[in-house]
C-alpha cells in the first residue's frame, strides 16, 4: 500500500512537472497594442481634429460668443423685471434659450476634438488624450457646469420672475468669450485700441448686471421706500409718490442711470440709508475702481506706446537739424531733408523692416518677404521662369530706397548696379536738361533690370540710357548688382536661362551688338575649354604625384626591413 502511494506520489510530481514544463514551454499570446485612434466601435479620423489656429475655430468661438453675450444680457433682467415675463416675450425667449444650450452642447464636442498644442508644437489628434484633456482643463470644467440643465426646475416654478435666475450656470461660460476677444485681438493692428472696446463693453455688462440688481434690491425692501431705492429721485411722473404705473423702459433707464452714476464715481451719488446699502454701494465702488483702472491703464499704455514712436523719431530729426545748422547748410536743403522727415512720419515709414524682423528666425523672415515682393519680382522681365529658390535669395536682398521730389534715381550715361523697382511714387523720363518728359513710370515697374546681367554686346555699355526722376516722394526697391550674382553662384541654370532671356530682350530691342556677343561667347567657350584641360593637367600631376609619393613610401618601408635584417646578421657574427 506505502510503495502504491510512492509510485503514485511519484507519478503525480512528474506529471505536474511535465505539465509545468509544458505550461512554460507553451509560448504566451502576444498582446495586440490598442490603436489609439480606435473609439469603441468606430475608427477615430485625425482629419475630425480641430485646428487651434484655424479660421473655422475662430469663427465657431464667434458663434458661441453670441450665445454668452446673450444668456450675460438676459437672464439677469427676466429675474428682475416682471414685465419680461410677459406672455408676448415667453416663445421668443423660449427659443432663444434653447438655441444657446445647443450651440453650448456643440461647443462641448467641438472643444473635445480641439487640438491643442503640445510641447513641441504639435497637434495632438489622438482621442482620448483628447478629451482626457479638455476635462482636466478649467475651460472644461466650466463647459460642463454651465450646460447643466437646471431648466428642469421651471417645469415646477413657472418662467415668472425671479425663477429664470436658476440658468445663472449659463454665464459662467463666458471665459469662452474672453477667448475670443484674445484671439480677435490678436488679428488687429490696433490691439491696444481693440483692447479699450473690450474693456469699456464689459465696463457696459457690469452697469447693465448692477442696474438689475440695484432694482431687485429696492423691489425687496419696498419701492420708494427711501431716497435711495428706485424711483428715488426720477422726475418723469408728475406724481412723485405713484411707481405702479413705470413701464420698463421708464425702470430700466433710471436703474441703468443710478448704476452709471456710482460705477463712474462722477458727480455726487445718493446718500445711502441703511447698512446693507452702504455695503451694495461700497462692493458698487470696488468693481468701478477695478474696472475703471483697467481701462485708464490701456488708455495710458496706448498713449505712451504712441509717443514713445514720436518722442524717438523727434529725437532723430532734431539731431539732423542740429548736424545741418552746425554745418551752415543752406536752407533749400534743409527743408527738403525736413519734408523727407515729414513724409516718413505720414507713410509710416519710421520703422526699419530689417530691425522689426530681426528677433524672427531667417526661415520665418523669408516667407514674409516673400509674401510681401514675389510677385513683384515675378513681373520682372529676366525673372520669369525663374526657379522659385532663386526668387526667394533675391527677395532677402531688396532694398527700399525713399527719394525726395527732383531727386534723380539715374542719369543718362551712369554705370548701371541696380534694378529699380517702384513701390510708391511716380517717376518720369526726362531729356538731359530736365525740361522735357519723354514717359512716366508708375507704380509696380521695373527699370535697369538688363544693365546687372553684365552682358557682353550691349550697345550702351551696361550705361543707363535715360534719366529718371522722381516726381514727388517715391518707394523704389532697389536690387545690386553684386548681390544678384552673389545669389546666381548657387543657381548655375537660372543665371544661364535669366542670360538667355536677357539677350533676347536686347536683340529685340535692336540694343545688342550679336558679332560682338558671339566672340565674347566663343572667348568665353575657349576660355571653359583652357579651364578644363588646366584642371584635366593639375588633376594627372595630383595622381602622379600620389604615386610617387606611395612607392616612394614603399621604397622606404622595403630599405627599413633589409637594414634590420642587417643589423641582426651583424649581431649573430658578433657572437
Amino acid at each position: 500500500m506505502g510503495r502504491r502511494n510512492k509510485v503514485s506520489f511519484g507519478q503525480t510530481v512528474v506529471g505536474n512537472g511535465v505539465a509545468a514544463t509544458a505550461a512554460t514551454d507553451i509560448p504566451a499570446e502576444p498582446e495586440i497594442p490598442k490603436d489609439p485612434m480606435q473609439l469603441w466601435i468606430f475608427k477615430f479620423n485625425p482629419k475630425w481634429v480641430i485646428d487651434p489656429e484655424g479660421h473655422g475655430y475662430y469663427y465657431w468661438l464667434f458663434v458661441v460668443s453670441t450665445a454668452i453675450i446673450y444668456n450675460v444680457l438676459f437672464i439677469v433682467p427676466r429675474a428682475v423685471f416682471v414685465e419680461l415675463s410677459h406672455e408676448v416675450y415667453e416663445v421668443p425667449f423660449l427659443i432663444c434659450d434653447y438655441l444657446a444650450d445647443f450651440i453650448y452642447i456643440v461647443d462641448i464636442v467641438v472643444h473635445m476634438l480641439y487640438g491643442y498644442l503640445t510641447e513641441e508644437r504639435i497637434i495632438e489628434r489622438e482621442p482620448r488624450k483628447l478629451v482626457r484633456h479638455w476635462i482636466k482643463s478649467f475651460y472644461g470644467k466650466l463647459d460642463i457646469i454651465s450646460i447643466i440643465p437646471t431648466d428642469f426646475a421651471l417645469l415646477a416654478t413657472g418662467l415668472e420672475a425671479p425663477y429664470p435666475i436658476i440658468r445663472i450656470n449659463r454665464v459662467l461660460k463666458y471665459v469662452r468669450f474672453k477667448q475670443f476677444t484674445a484671439k480677435t485681438e490678436g488679428k488687429f493692428q490696433a490691439a491696444d485700441i481693440f483692447r479699450l472696446v473690450v474693456l469699456l463693453f464689459q465696463y457696459l455688462i457690469a452697469m447693465h448686471i448692477f442696474a438689475c440688481v440695484y432694482y431687485a434690491i429696492s423691489e425687496k425692501v419696498g419701492l420708494n421706500s427711501d431716497i435711495w431705492v428706485y424711483p428715488g429721485e426720477a422726475k418723469w411722473r408728475n406724481d412723485e409718490t405713484g411707481n405702479g404705473n413705470d413701464t420698463l423702459k421708464q425702470k430700466y433707464t433710471w436703474c441703468f442711470y443710478f448704476s452709471l452714476h456710482t460705477l463712474t464715481m462722477i458727480g455726487i451719488t445718493v446718500q445711502p440709508q441703511k447698512e446693507w446699502q452702504f455695503l451694495f454701494m461700497c462692493l458698487n465702488f470696488v468693481i468701478s475702481v477695478m474696472l475703471f483702472s483697467q481701462i485708464l491703464g490701456n488708455v495710458s499704455r496706448t498713449i505712451i506706446n504712441l509717443d514713445l514712436h514720436e518722442a524717438e523719431f523727434k529725437k532723430r530729426m532734431d539731431g539732423v537739424k542740429h548736424y545741418l545748422s552746425t554745418r551752415n547748410i543752406h536752407a533749400e536743403l534743409e527743408q527738403r531733408i525736413i519734408s523727407y522727415f515729414e513724409y516718413q512720419w505720414t507713410n509710416n515709414l519710421i520703422v526699419d523692416e530689417k530691425e522689426a524682423l530681426a528677433c524672427l528666425p531667417e526661415k520665418v523672415e523669408s516667407q514674409i518677404a516673400m509674401k510681401v515682393h514675389l510677385e513683384t519680382l515675378r513681373h520682372v522681365r529676366i525673372f520669369q521662369g525663374v526657379e522659385s529658390g532663386l526668387l526667394a535669395d533675391l527677395v532677402l536682398k531688396l532694398k527700399l530706397q525713399v527719394f525726395s521730389p527732383g531727386d534723380y534715381i539715374c542719369r543718362k550715361g551712369d554705370i548701371g548696379k541696380e534694378l529699380y523697382i517702384v513701390k510708391r511714387g511716380c517717376l518720369e523720363v526726362v531729356s538731359d536738361a530736365g525740361d522735357f518728359v519723354f514717359a512716366t513710370i508708375s507704380e509696380g515697374s521695373v527699370f535697369g533690370e538688363i544693365s546687372i546681367l553684365n552682358i557682353v554686346g550691349i550697345k550702351s555699355g551696361n550705361r543707363r540710357t535715360a534719366n529718371v526722376r522722381s516726381i514727388g516722394f517715391s518707394d523704389l526697391f532697389c536690387l545690386s548688382k553684386e548681390d544678384l550674382w552673389d545669389a546666381l553662384k548657387e543657381y548655375p541654370e537660372g543665371k544661364n536661362k535669366m542670360l538667355e532671356l536677357g539677350k533676347q530682350l536686347l536683340i529685340k530691342d535692336n540694343l545688342l551688338d550679336t558679332e560682338a556677343a558671339d566672340k565674347a561667347e566663343r572667348r568665353h567657350i575657349e576660355f571653359l575649354d583652357k579651364l578644363e584641360h588646366v584642371e584635366g593637367g593639375v588633376d594627372d600631376i595630383q595622381t602622379r604625384f600620389g604615386r610617387l609619393v606611395a612607392e616612394r613610401g614603399s621604397s622606404v618601408q622595403k630599405l627599413e626591413k633589409r637594414i634590420a635584417k642587417l643589423d641582426k646578421l651583424l649581431q649573430l657574427r658578433a657572437v
